[in-house]
């Protein structure tokens, strides 16, 4: 299998750590521990801790588990890069 480019792997870090935050703090909000919501996802609490930590990107099934435990929805959309690009300049 080809290695990825530099590019493409920091992308898809940056996407892993901004679904790492996004989990963690919905999980602080809720005031759960990690083992509380591994077991509200049926999963184990090392699973939850690799996916707060980054370690890999998570499937959509899991996502959606971790999303419908913790009493969210799950969405997915597609964004012009451009779009996204002028959205992150004005959030900063």
């Amino acid at each position: 299998m080809p290695r990825k480019n530099v590019s493409d792997e920091l992308e898809e870090r940056d996407l892993a750590y901004r679904i790492a935050q996004a989990v963690y703090d919905r999980r602080m909000e809720l005031g759960w521990s990690q083992r509380q919501l591994a077991e509200a996802a049926g999963m184990r609490q090392p699973h939850v801790s690799r996916l707060e930590a980054a370690r890999s990107l998570p499937s959509l099934d899991v996502l959606h588990r971790v999303a419908e435990a913790m009493g969210t929805d799950l969405t997915v959309c597609f964004v012009p890069r451009e779009a996204a690009k002028a959205a992150e300049v004005v959030a900063r």
